[in-house]
Order: C-alpha cells, then sequence, then structure tokens
C-alpha cells in the first residue's frame, strides 16, 4: 500500500480556532510573541467589517474546491456587542476562555471593554494574560487604561517564570504599538532587564518585527554586545533587520565611549557601503552614520567622488559641505567626475576663485560660473577669447565657452582651432562654428579626411539634413565615414516616407470630407 505524507493543515486561522472553540493554548500554537500578536492581528481584522457594519463575502480554495470563507469560519458566530442599555458582548453563559479572548482582540472598543471588566472581577483565566498585556497598549484609551489596571492585578503574586514568558511579548509591543512603553516597563521594569532566553527567542523568531524588538530591546537592557549586533548586521536575510542592526552597531560605541570601537565601527561601515548587495541598506546605514556624526568630511569626500551609487556620491557631498570642516576638502570635491558634486563645491567658492572652472566640462557648470562672474562685473567671454587665441592652453572646453558665450564675430578665433593638434579641439571647434552659424554645410565634406574618427563623425553628423552632400560620401576611403553616412540617408529616406504617408491619409481625409462640405444644410422629406 501506497502511504502519503500529508503536512498539518493551515486551513484554520488562530482566530478561526477560537471561533470553532478550541481553546486558546490550541489557537497560539507554540505561544510565541509573534504568535499572540497574529492572533490579536487576525482576530481584530475579522471583526472589523462585523463592527462597521459591512457586508463581506470571500472566497478560499481548498485543494481543488473554492468555498464561500463563511462555510470554514463564519465570523458572524464571534461575539458581538448588543443592546444599548446596559449592553453587552453575545457571549456565553458563563463566557468561555475562547470567548474571552476573541473578546479581548475584538475590532469593538466595548466588546475589549466588558472582556477587561471580567478581570476587575477576577474571572479572567490566566491564559489570555497575553492579551491583556496587548490591550495595555490600545490604541483606544478607556481600553488601555482599564487593561493596564487589569494587567498590575494580575501580576501581583505572579512569578518570575511567568514575568519571563511574558518578556519577548513586551518587548514586541513595546517596539509595534504606539502606546507599548508602559507595557515594556510593566513587565522588563519587573525583571530588572530583558532575560537572555527572551533576548535568544526574539532574535531567532521568523517574523522580522520580533527580531528588530530583540536588536532594540537588548541594546536598551545592555544585553546586545557589538558581535552580535555585526553578526546580525551581516547574515540577517531581511534587509530591514540589518539596518537596525547596523545601526544599533553605530550607536553602542559611542555608549560604551572607548574611541577603538568606534574607529573599528567607522572602518565597518565604510567597507559595507561598498559592498552591501542593497542599495537601500547601503543608503540607510549612509544616513545612520550621518546622523550619528561617525563619517568625517575627508571620508564623506571620497565617497562623493568614488562611490559607485550616484546618490550616495550626492549625500556625501552635502553632508560634507554641511559640516564645520567642508572648506577643508573642496580641492577633493572639484576633482570630482559627478557634476552634482562639484557644482556643490563650486557654490562654495569665492568669486576671485570661479575663474579656472570656466573650463569646467559640464556646460552647466558653465553657464553658472558665467553668471556669478557678470554678477562680480568680470566678462566671461572675454577670458574664452583669451583663451582661444591661445593655441597652446585651448582646451575643448574654453571651446565650447565661447561658442555659448560668443557672438558670430568670434568665428575668426575659430577657424584656425580646426587644425588644432588635438583632436578634441578640433570636434569642438566644428561644432562651436556650426553653432555660432558661420560653418556652411558645404564646408563640412572635407573634414571627413580627419585622421581622428571623432572630428569625422562631427562632421557627418552635422550632415544629416543635408542628403545630396551624404550622396558622395557612402563611397569614402574610411569604412565609419561610408556606415554613418548611409545610416543618416536610411534615417533621412524613413523620415521622408513617413511624412509621405501622413499627408497621403490627410488628402484621402480630406477627399472623403469634402462631398460633406458641400450638403445641404437642410433636407426636406418627401
Amino acid at each position: 500500500m501506497t502511504t502519503y505524507g500529508l503536512r498539518p493543515t493551515r486551513l484554520h486561522t488562530p482566530g478561526a480556532r477560537l471561533l470553532h472553540g478550541k481553546g486558546v493554548e490550541s489557537a497560539v500554537g507554540a505561544g510565541t510573541a509573534e504568535d499572540w500578536t497574529d492572533l490579536d492581528s487576525d482576530v481584530d481584522l475579522r471583526t472589523y467589517c462585523a463592527f462597521k457594519g459591512w457586508k463581506h463575502q470571500g472566497r478560499i480554495r481548498v485543494g481543488f474546491h473554492w468555498f464561500d470563507d463563511r462555510e470554514i469560519a463564519d465570523w458572524d458566530r464571534a461575539p458581538y456587542w448588543q443592546g444599548s442599555d446596559p449592553g453587552a458582548p453575545s457571549w456565553s453563559l458563563p463566557p468561555t476562555a475562547s470567548d474571552i479572548a476573541l473578546c479581548l482582540a475584538h475590532a469593538d472598543p466595548r466588546v475589549r471593554t466588558a472582556a477587561l471588566g471580567l478581570g476587575e472581577s477576577g474571572a479572567l483565566p490566566p491564559s489570555v494574560l497575553p492579551l491583556v498585556l496587548i490591550r495595555c497598549a490600545d490604541t483606544d484609551e478607556r481600553v488601555r487604561t482599564l487593561a493596564r489596571t487589569v494587567f498590575d492585578r494580575m501580576l501581583t503574586g505572579a512569578g518570575a517564570d511567568a514575568l519571563r514568558r511574558l518578556a519577548p511579548l513586551a518587548a514586541l509591543v513595546g517596539m509595534r504599538r504606539r502606546y507599548g512603553t508602559w507595557a515594556r516597563e510593566a513587565v522588563l521594569g519587573r525583571l530588572e532587564g530583558l532575560p537572555d532566553e527572551a533576548l535568544g527567542q526574539l532574535l531567532s523568531a521568523k517574523d522580522r518585527e520580533s527580531r528588530i524588538a530583540g536588536l532594540y530591546a537588548g541594546a536598551a537592557y545592555g544585553r546586545l554586545d557589538m558581535s552580535q549586533a555585526w553578526s546580525i548586521a551581516d547574515g540577517d536575510p531581511d534587509d530591514g533587520v540589518r539596518v537596525h542592526a547596523v545601526r544599533i552597531a553605530i550607536r553602542l560605541p559611542y555608549e560604551a565611549g572607548r574611541q577603538a570601537v568606534v574607529d573599528d565601527t567607522r572602518a565597518r561601515v565604510l567597507a559595507r557601503l561598498h559592498t552591501d548587495p542593497s542599495y537601500e541598506v547601503r543608503r540607510r546605514t549612509f544616513a545612520a552614520a550621518v546622523e550619528a556624526g561617525l563619517l568625517r568630511a575627508q571620508e564623506l569626500a571620497d565617497l562623493a567622488v568614488g562611490h559607485r551609487d550616484r546618490r550616495i556620491r550626492w549625500h556625501s557631498c552635502a553632508a560634507a559641505l554641511a559640516g564645520p570642516d567642508g572648506d577643508t576638502v573642496l580641492d577633493r570635491l572639484l576633482r570630482s567626475r559627478e557634476m552634482r558634486v562639484r557644482s556643490a563645491a563650486i557654490d562654495r567658492l569665492r568669486d576671485a576663485e570661479l575663474v579656472p572652472h570656466l573650463t569646467d566640462p559640464s556646460a552647466a557648470i558653465r553657464a553658472a560660473v558665467c553668471r556669478r562672474l557678470r554678477v562680480a562685473g568680470d566678462d566671461p567671454s572675454a577670458r574664452y577669447r583669451a583663451l582661444c587665441a591661445d593655441s597652446t592652453a585651448v582646451g575643448p572646453a574654453a571651446v565650447s565657452g565661447l561658442a555659448e558665450q560668443g557672438t558670430p564675430d568670434d568665428a575668426a578665433l575659430l577657424y584656425p582651432l580646426t587644425r588644432h593638434p588635438q583632436a578634441a579641439v578640433r570636434a569642438r571647434a566644428l561644432s562651436a562654428l556650426r553653432v555660432l552659424g558661420a560653418l556652411p554645410d558645404e564646408a563640412l565634406p572635407p573634414f571627413a579626411d580627419d585622421p581622428n574618427p571623432g572630428v569625422r563623425a562631427t562632421a557627418i553628423t552635422a550632415l544629416r539634413k543635408s542628403p545630396q552632400l551624404l550622396g558622395p560620401l557612402t563611397h569614402h576611403r574610411h569604412t565609419d565615414v561610408r556606415a554613418r553616412a548611409t545610416s543618416l540617408l536610411a534615417r533621412a529616406e524613413a523620415e521622408r516616407a513617413r511624412g509621405s504617408a501622413a499627408g497621403g491619409r490627410a488628402r484621402h481625409t480630406q477627399s472623403r470630407l469634402r462631398p460633406l462640405l458641400h450638403m445641404p444644410r437642410s433636407v426636406e422629406l418627401p
């Protein structure tokens, strides 16, 4: 006989088990911190529609068949608020532990309050104590206040074992809930710290929120050391947990006050900024390091110049310049390949220091420098003319700057540069003459014989609107000239075909509409 190994069914949620009358221990399974918060969230979600008076109908797949989800768990049978005066939940008489657990997690605050009211008479079973702890962080003030009173009464005389079992949940509630600080201190304050077994349970939990809560609770109560924090930062599969671990690892050395540990942490963070595979982890690690003041100005400048992520380069530059030592790293930032980094550094320069940056490779930076020089009473165009007049000192950026700031009268300075020994200068001179309108199309084909492919490409591309001049170049001796000329001709032919097709469609439409334009405005019926 063939046997098949079947896995345990997950058909019923924790709240559905309570709804079917199962005990609280059966509903929460292993009883870990995340099991209790999952139970609370599940019941709250399932009872929310009934609380709001909404009709909900869904379908659930079981094997190969679909069923109405009410066949699995009909939440209309859950306790609900009935009557207005005096009003009470529709639970069993007396209410069972399952009823009380359902009511403690119910979406209706009146039902939660009624369940907590049983605690004032001592009728709450010990099995629902974790749910009372969760209610101590409830968003409803009346429920929250009553839950704290009941929780204090239930903890009176409780042993250390009961408190240690509640410690992981108290740490989790303290982090996840807005009003959870009281619940955390109520348990961990009595224990005078976070027990090691509670920390281990949180850090090894499947739920990422539990692991994060373990990190912060362990750091707050001195149970987490640097090696543990870095181990989690290196090995946790969740990016968010790794980021929180790095934040705590950055904070711990300052609390210890040891410079050697701070230096080691700085080295680890810098290495992580370059090696971590997740961009989000790198970005948030950088933000945490800057917030803590861990990175010095020189290290920020190195990141601004050499990091592979442009956003980290931008933020590193901004952080370096915002610090008290920002002016000491301007030279380093000005050598960056990132235009935005150079621009931010140039903004910190005095007017007298701007002249060398007229030849910046970026047109945007050149324009910004020219604007500042004009405000200071300088003439950028005259400086560009002086640079272009000296063939030994001229560079490609100076030629482009003259085209951007000059006039057609400056073409006399640019013509000799088309024969400059430097190929980049020759190419920029051709482009500058075209910008100034001083070089007609007929003068461009001779530059197809230039020894540099870049100059040849500049000349041929400028002829893209002159097919009659491109035709002879398809038989040129240079392969790249023939290929580019052929490509430009094909593109021009395709554009002409598209234009002809569009014109044909327009004429066809006009021919169809023309008879309608001459129709009489009204037609008499016979």
